[in-house]
């Protein structure tokens, strides 16, 4: 699900063919194409783990964690966001432009749920 642009500045981001809008306020920073190992076993949600200045962050795949139609993301770039107190990354296909504003018809990324998607529930 994504939640309706509400004029909040942005990231603007390609996923799957898709620009989405990520808010500043939860945005830490852009990797281009870090080293990501990929872990046997873990959430279709979550794609791998990278190092983050020596925190390890679980990296996860918007499209699967929303549940939206496609191949999934296929991107090397990886944007790390902080939502309800958890720091991950989302593998996007690039980064488009940073927007003053959301634009009419473009969505806001749901990064808490893809959050609950990979990490279950805020305990």
């Amino acid at each position: 699900m994504a939640e309706a642009g509400a004029g909040r500045a942005g990231l603007v981001v390609r996923v799957a063919g898709t620009r989405w809008v990520m808010p500043f306020s939860e945005v830490i920073e852009v990797l281009r194409r870090p080293r990501m190992a990929r872990l046997p076993g873990i959430t279709p949600a979550a794609v791998g783990v990278i190092n983050h200045r020596g925190r390890v962050l679980t990296v996860t795949d918007p499209i699967r964690a929303l549940d939206l139609p496609g191949p999934g993301a296929s991107g090397g770039d990886v944007v790390v966001v902080e939502r309800g107190g958890r720091r991950f990354g989302v593998v996007v296909d690039g980064v488009v432009e940073l927007a003053a504003d959301s634009r009419l018809g473009m969505d806001t990324l749901d990064l808490g749920a893809v959050a609950v998607a990979v990490f279950g529930e805020p305990s």
